[in-house]
């Protein structure tokens, strides 16, 4: 029979996830289980729950606090804490390694997290969430392929002038910091539901066909968050001035915005 005190993190972390959901803990499971994979994943493989030391929980703690958002980092070390205090609890682990957690404490607010749903999220649409999933998945599909360049262009021994290990270095840091993005962003967001709210008011995920009333000119502008922003093809952001000046209007209202050419007045024509 396995000792408990044997069992890996990764063994733990799945004991701990069905365990909550079988005694009806209030957890949002698939933000729990996507963090706890981030902390099985930085701990080595096969790596055993019990041999992990306050230095090592310290260290972990000072990669999440790292990426410098503080409600972000705070929650994410939240679950963690949760984790290793039922493993205590428990006596799964010998070591009360959960206060060796440390998160950082907001300077803009007082707010008390108790868990994964205090955190800010990030709305997106339908589409948008799809796109940003695509984005993250051929991303991790080019890590190989940079990886066997670094590695064939480190081969060569004369590295002072080796142009090509860091080009391979310098793409491969972009790519890893494209992927820390994006998955933040998608284990934080919330999708819009589209159908809820009735389509009269201007709202994420709206299209809105406005007219300028002086030139005569229509436009149409889908309404998101900066996240999925692309305003060549005509999604605009509702912290844009003219997502601003969209927001909460209704089919009818008319509003002047400064643009390039002065101030001008708008029409709503259509709001879907």
């Amino acid at each position: 029979m396995t000792n408990v005190h044997d069992l890996t993190v990764s063994q733990l972390a799945k004991k701990y996830l069905e365990d909550a959901i079988k005694n009806n803990d209030k957890v949002e499971t698939d933000l729990y289980e996507r963090e706890l994979i981030r902390f099985v994943q930085w701990c080595r493989q096969g790596q055993i729950l019990q041999e992990l030391t306050p230095a090592d929980i310290g260290n972990y703690t000072d990669f999440i606090n790292g990426t410098g958002n503080t409600p972000q980092s705070s929650g994410r070390l939240l679950i963690i804490k949760e984790f290793l205090t039922y493993c205590k609890k428990n006596e799964l682990i010998e070591k009360n390694l959960s206060q060796h957690v440390r998160r950082r404490k907001s300077k803009t607010n007082n707010i008390t997290l108790t868990g994964p749903s205090m955190r800010k999220k990030t709305q997106l649409t339908p589409a948008g969430f799809k796109q940003l999933k695509e984005e993250l998945e051929k991303l991790k599909a080019e890590r190989v392929p940079l990886t066997q360049q670094i590695q064939k262009a480190a081969a060569d021994k004369d590295v002072r002038e080796n142009v090509p290990l860091e080009a391979a270095r310098e793409q491969l840091g972009h790519t890893e910091s494209r992927i820390r993005v994006l998955e933040n962003t998608l284990m934080d967001a919330t999708i819009i539901d589209l159908k809820k709210g009735g389509k009269k008011t201007v709202k994420l995920g709206s299209t809105i066909s406005i007219l300028e009333i002086d030139s005569k000119k229509r436009a149409s502008y889908t309404l998101v968050s900066v996240t999925e922003a692309k305003p060549l093809e005509g999604r605009i952001s509702d912290v844009s001035p003219m997502g601003k000046a969209l927001y909460n209007r209704v089919k009818g209202d008319e509003f002047e915005l400064n643009i390039a050419q002065g101030k001008s007045k708008f029409r709503i024509l259509k709001v879907s």
